[in-house]
């Protein structure tokens, strides 16, 4: 009980450490910060640009008026000198004359260039309206033609909520899959140096004598571990929660809601595929290739060479990356199906074989079975060393580290 409680000290004093630095609030927030940034900024280019392309509009007539006013892409002005003004002042970029008799309303456009396509439209859409009001009222119609002239077209829908098919599913797996993906390729790049950089800045220490001497070494380890993957969860969390908050809000927000309406249906089918095969192998490759980035900072004699380090990691990560962009130009590659059980490189390769129809559950569970295998075997074998590595100080090279560390656990 007193080592676990020792291990889970190691794991928060990691954590603590990690998160409390600048670096990591960094990591976090600039992503969302670009994109807050760039929101705005089109936000108020558009704005910029919808102001320079307003019209104004001259007329006496209230009813051509209150619908427009709605808008903001016309300005309302009672006489034409009014309007004449602001055109010249460069407030508009031209204006609209309507002019209504009796029986028929017509308007002018006076500007340097054409009338805008849409703002055509909409002028049109609410100048046909007042037209048609014009010609029922010239018509003298009684009641009951004019209510046979407001009949509608009675419009029914009637939608088939059958599953998606074959190849829409296979489609959503697969966008599901690439973003599982690209999340840990991030992580990867991005934790495994930390993790090197954390083990190696303690190698060689006193403190880590006096450590080692009142705990095991390999639970030392373990906690060093734990707390860089609370520190991934922290992260993976706040995620989560600023995507929620998005999500919820953006419906009500306006310049947003439009486009996110449209987006939706396809968020929640992706959100539906999380849980999968795909997922199961992403995070304990993720597990691996961390774990073998705290014996690429163990093996280093200084905290700056632990870029070079997780080189090995960065290229797996890379070759499994390509290699899962390979497969879908050439499915049944004998190279990708043999990498599919590699570790380190089944995590990218297998969950899309499934995918693609070119692997089957029991497949899927023999390249599990491998990776667990290796993983469980990995971390045995890393605890065995690590106390080796960490008190080396001599500066021979991080293979002849390697091999010295395995000396003496043989002896």
């Amino acid at each position: 009980m007193k080592i676990m409680n020792k291990t889970w000290l190691v794991a928060k004093e990691t954590y603590r450490r990690e998160v409390k630095n600048w670096s990591f609030l960094l990591m976090i927030f600039a992503p969302f910060i670009v994109l807050v940034i760039s929101f705005f900024f089109g936000m108020s280019s558009s704005s910029a640009f919808d102001d320079n392309t307003k019209v104004g509009i001259v007329s006496q007539n209230e009813n051509l008026l209150q619908p427009l006013k709605k808008t903001k892409d016309f300005d309302m002005y009672k006489d034409k000198v009014k309007a004449e003004k602001a055109y010249q002042a460069g407030d508009i970029n031209g204006y609209i004359v309507v002019k209504n008799n009796s029986t028929q309303l017509g308007a002018t456009y006076y500007g340097s260039e054409g009338l805008d396509g849409d703002l055509k439209d909409e002028l049109m859409r609410v100048l046909n309206t007042q037209q048609q009001v014009l010609n029922l009222k010239n018509a003298k119609l009684n009641n009951q033609q004019l209510k046979s002239l407001s009949q509608k077209v009675k419009f029914t829908e009637k939608t088939n909520s059958k599953k998606l098919g074959a190849s829409d599913e296979k489609n959503l797996k697969t966008a599901t899959f690439w973003i599982l993906i690209f999340v840990l390729y991030f992580l990867v790049q991005t934790y495994s140096t930390i993790m090197a950089q954390d083990i190696a800045s303690e190698k060689g220490t006193k403190i880590m004598e006096m450590i080692f001497s009142s705990m095991p070494g390999g639970n030392y380890f373990d906690g060093k571990v734990l707390g860089i993957f609370m520190e991934i969860l922290t992260q993976l969390l706040i995620y989560a929660l600023m995507f929620s908050g998005f999500y919820y809000l953006a419906p009500q927000i306006t310049g947003v809601k439009e486009t996110f309406a449209q987006v939706k249906p396809a968020i929640d089918q992706v959100l539906g595929q999380i849980i999968s095969w795909g997922l199961v192998f992403i995070v304990l490759g993720l597990i691996l290739y961390i774990v073998y980035a705290a014996v690429c900072g163990a093996i280093v004699t200084k905290a700056e060479d632990t870029n070079k380090a997780v080189q090995p990691l960065v290229y797996l990560t890379l070759l499994g990356l390509f290699s899962s962009m390979s497969l879908s130009n050439n499915p049944d590659s004998i190279f990708v199906i043999i990498m599919s059980y590699v570790p380190f490189l089944s995590s990218f390769l297998m969950p899309l074989r499934l995918i693609k129809g070119n692997a089957t559950n029991l497949e899927a569970e023999i390249s599990m079975l491998i990776l667990v295998i290796f993983l469980v075997g990995s971390i045995w074998w890393i605890r065995k060393i690590y106390p080796s590595l960490i008190l080396q100080t001599d500066d021979n090279g991080m293979w002849k580290n390697m091999k010295r560390a395995l000396q003496g656990i043989k002896e």
